[in-house]
């Protein structure tokens, strides 16, 4: 449990631990523009497309060196930034586990045996279903499971248990009851260490109409999908939601705690995790809190121990949920954000997809443009 890896000061609100999980947005630029994407967290400002200088990692040195893990993704495809490589070997050669998310577009051969040689910890493949995945995510489910193949065969080549090859789903009404016949397949084909679900938290307000709670058989197909897993050797874990399947109502001892929810302290990320953009912008959770701190301005303790964080802990620590956190989806379960309305001219950016490169995908396999499919496959919907 994450809790066992943190020392708090109750009293001053100050972190006698660092950071055991780091975040870095290597690229917030992607070569896709998922529907679903959470790249402005709901603001109406945006979020510039670039990439982390790896100078900015560098500075993270001391951070890295003591973490249990560090992600080289949060939003945008990791894969895109100029230094990814660079980064891996830099943040892979700190003795913490290295661990990212990919759409898998440009998971190639060159990259598979970097990944395998460098002992990443796990890669985790974004998947959205069978037929969905092309609408949801503007790219075949039979284009990402090749990639998926092919690191699983570079793994085998090279006598390498490593890296873990884990599936991220997010559950709409659209694909939910695909969940089972993708698992099926999947593992089937290859060994899937982990199975991550977690409901579709609302952004944008074409998706309204994709309200999963809207389905009373959620619980159902969840519990055919784990069975499906553990018939192969898998962990699912359904987190940030409010179902009776929620890896929160589940045993201590089967619990990984992937979402923020915290028995101890309100919510664990701001006590357990940081998250850089590449902005350098410092961010404490995953829903999109930010204090006006700067990787590149502010000093390491002077960030994870100044006023705002401190604060920001003890309000939590307190059960004091106000602001954005008052509202927040993944410490509450992302029922309620998908029914109350969002801020007024709050959308997704339809104008983004397929920024970047997509080798060796047939025409059949990405969508060439997305101008105008959004409102026919993700209708508004008007509450009742």
């Amino acid at each position: 449990m994450k809790e066992q890896h943190v020392d708090y000061d109750q009293a001053t609100g100050r972190m006698r631990s660092p950071p055991r999980q780091i975040f870095l947005e290597v690229s917030s630029r992607c070569n896709l523009a998922c529907v679903h994407c959470s790249r402005d967290f709901g603001s109406p400002y945006g979020h510039p497309a670039r990439d982390m200088s790896f100078e900015t990692v560098k500075r993270l040195a001391p951070w890295l060196e003591a973490a249990h893990h560090v992600n080289l993704n949060m939003v945008g495809e990791s894969l895109l930034a100029p230094d990814f490589d660079r980064i891996l070997c830099f943040a892979s050669g700190r003795g913490t586990l290295v661990h990212f998310n990919t759409n898998g577009i440009l998971m190639n051969e060159p990259r598979c045996r970097l990944v395998v040689e460098r002992q990443v910890h796990s890669v985790v493949f974004s998947v959205d279903g069978d037929a969905s995945n092309f609408p949801i995510r503007g790219v075949s489910y039979a284009a990402v499971k090749r990639r998926m193949l092919l690191l699983d065969r570079v793994k085998r080549e090279l006598g390498s248990d490593l890296p873990h090859i884990g599936v991220s789903f997010v559950l709409m009404r659209r694909n939910l009851h695909e969940l089972p016949q993708v698992l099926e397949d999947l593992c089937g084909l290859l060994r899937v260490h982990a199975i991550h679900v977690q409901p579709l938290v609302v952004f944008w307000e074409t998706l309204r109409g994709e309200n999963v709670y809207d389905q009373e058989d959620v619980d159902d197909v969840v519990s055919a999908s784990r069975a499906i897993a553990a018939r192969h050797g898998s962990y699912l874990g359904l987190f940030r939601s409010q179902f009776g399947e929620d890896e929160r109502n589940r045993t201590p001892d089967e619990t990984p705690q992937l979402g923020a929810h915290s028995d101890r302290f309100g919510c664990i990320d701001p006590f357990y995790e940081i998250k850089i953009r590449s902005t350098g912008e410092v961010m404490s959770c995953s829903y999109g809190l930010t204090g006006g701190l700067d990787i590149g301005r502010d000093s390491l303790d002077g960030i994870w121990n100044g006023p705002w964080y401190r604060a920001l802990r003890q309000r939590l620590y307190a059960r004091c949920f106000e602001g954005r956190c008052a509202n927040c989806a993944f410490i509450r379960g992302s029922r309620e954000n998908q029914v109350v309305p969002l801020q007024p001219g709050v959308h997704h950016s339809r104008a983004d997809r397929f920024v970047g490169p997509a080798p060796a995908l047939g025409a059949a396999e990405i969508a060439p443009s997305w101008s105008g499919r959004l409102s026919r496959l993700f209708p508004s919907r008007r509450r009742r």
